[in-house]
């Protein structure tokens, strides 16, 4: 059996980035100072030491006075120790001797050749000034004195440690909600289209959480309306069928049959060729047309003028439409008015304050639709009117085929309703000259 190593979290990938990121910067600090650091200073730092160095023999003599000596090596925090003349002093009896350091060849050659160096020993550097007189060994003050590189280690370990667990707590909290949003994708992929979800958050995962709970409820509402016509079409199929079977049994005429297989070819027919038209409605072909003229051609085609009334207070207004497209637009829009209304329906045609523009509005005084079914409108199949009668008929696919050819030409189409109060539909669409 394979062994597999589970899929780490996000949360571990970007506590593993930042972490590789403060070691990158690390190491490119620590190789720029290396980078830039030549042995100048260090040459400064020895001379200067040798100076102090002789100054401070200047100070005790030679040999040295010891009382004064050790005063000073006090003061200073160093270490002293002076051989000759077969005598010996030192401050601190584990300095070095003279035979111990030349113990090392090296050593041994460099002190030969000159009379002041600085050697290593036992991992300590000593100062060895050869005077006449005697040799003087000086051990300088402990760096650890001023810096203590285990204790800075140790407190830098824990700065970090902590460090890193507040970043870990911290983008813990801000990436919480993705168990949320993942628990609500896998219950929209089960069926459940009401998930739960946190819409307190004004960062990108509450825009994330409010744009799932948008696709949740447009994807229900998108299949109850399916599932509404499948039942509603069945309905209007079942009903000819009816009278076709009965017909039959009973020995009706060939027309009075024949006219409910029109009537069931005519709904198949008007339901696949909404299918075909709604395909090209993102595709137009533009041209330079009198809106006004468009609209009066479209109301004229009614011959219902008791009803229908169109009015303007523009002359000529210029758009680049598709001409054909934009009159099933205005056709839609008259035949919903005419369905769900008794009343006086008016197309106006207004140039708003915004410069550039025009309103085509098409207001009935009927029934209206209910707030909730407002939002819903332009989804395909769903239907206001649920009660759907022969009267009406329709399939909820005219407002739908609307918005995409107005999208097509850059448009906007508004939907404004109350109900018991009509309704009102307005085209936007940007003018020429």
């Amino acid at each position: 059996m394979k062994f597999k190593l589970p899929n780490p979290s996000i949360f571990l990938k970007l506590i593993l980035t930042v972490f590789i990121f403060g070691l990158l910067v690390n190491l490119c600090v620590i190789f720029v100072i290396r980078l830039n650091t030549d042995n100048k200073p260090r040459k400064y730092l020895r001379d200067f030491v040798r100076k102090m160095e002789r100054s401070l023999v200047y100070e005790v003599g030679i040999p040295p006075d010891t009382v004064k000596a050790k005063q000073i090596c006090e003061d200073l925090g160093i270490d002293m120790r002076f051989e000759g003349g077969g005598k010996f002093w030192y401050t601190n009896e584990e300095m070095p001797t003279l035979g111990d350091i030349l113990e090392d060849p090296e050593s041994r050659r460099r002190f030969d050749e000159d009379e002041s160096i600085i050697v290593d020993y036992r991992g300590r550097p000593f100062s060895v000034i050869r005077y006449p007189q005697g040799v003087f060994i000086i051990k300088p003050m402990d760096p650890q004195g001023f810096f203590k590189p285990e204790r800075a280690i140790l407190l830098l370990i824990a700065l970090i440690s902590l460090i890193i667990t507040l970043l870990y707590f911290l983008i813990r909290k801000l990436f919480r909600p993705l168990k949320d949003l993942t628990k609500a994708v896998e219950e929209i992929g089960e069926g459940n289209y009401t998930p739960k979800l946190p819409l307190n958050r004004k960062d990108e995962l509450g825009d994330l959480a409010v744009s799932i709970n948008e696709m949740s409820s447009k994807i229900s509402s998108s299949i109850k309306s399916k599932e509404q016509l499948l039942i509603d079409v069945s309905h209007e199929l079942r009903s000819p069928l009816t009278r076709i079977k009965l017909g039959l049994e009973v020995g009706s005429s060939k027309e009075k049959i024949e006219e409910d297989v029109i009537e069931m070819e005519k709904m198949i027919t008007g339901l696949l060729e909404s299918y075909r038209a709604d395909a090209g409605f993102n595709s137009i072909k533009p041209v330079k047309a009198d809106l006004t003229e468009l609209l009066e051609e479209t109301v004229a085609e009614y011959d219902n003028p008791e009803r229908l009334k169109f009015s303007t207070t523009e002359g000529e207004v210029c758009a680049n439409i598709d001409m054909d497209k934009m009159q099933i637009v205005f056709r839609n829009l008259i035949d919903n008015a005419l369905k769900y209304s008794a009343g006086e329906i008016n197309v106006t045609l207004r140039k708003p304050a915004k410069a550039g523009e025009v309103e085509i509005s098409i207001k009935d005084s009927g029934s209206g639709i209910d707030a909730e079914d407002l939002k819903f409108v332009f989804e395909p199949f769903y239907r206001a009117d649920r009660s759907r009668s022969r009267r009406t008929g329709g399939f909820g696919l005219g407002l739908s085929i609307c918005k995409k050819i107005m999208d097509a030409h850059k448009g906007e189409i508004l939907i404004r309703s109350k109900v018991n109060e009509g309704t009102e539909a307005i085209l936007k669409l940007k003018t020429i000259k």
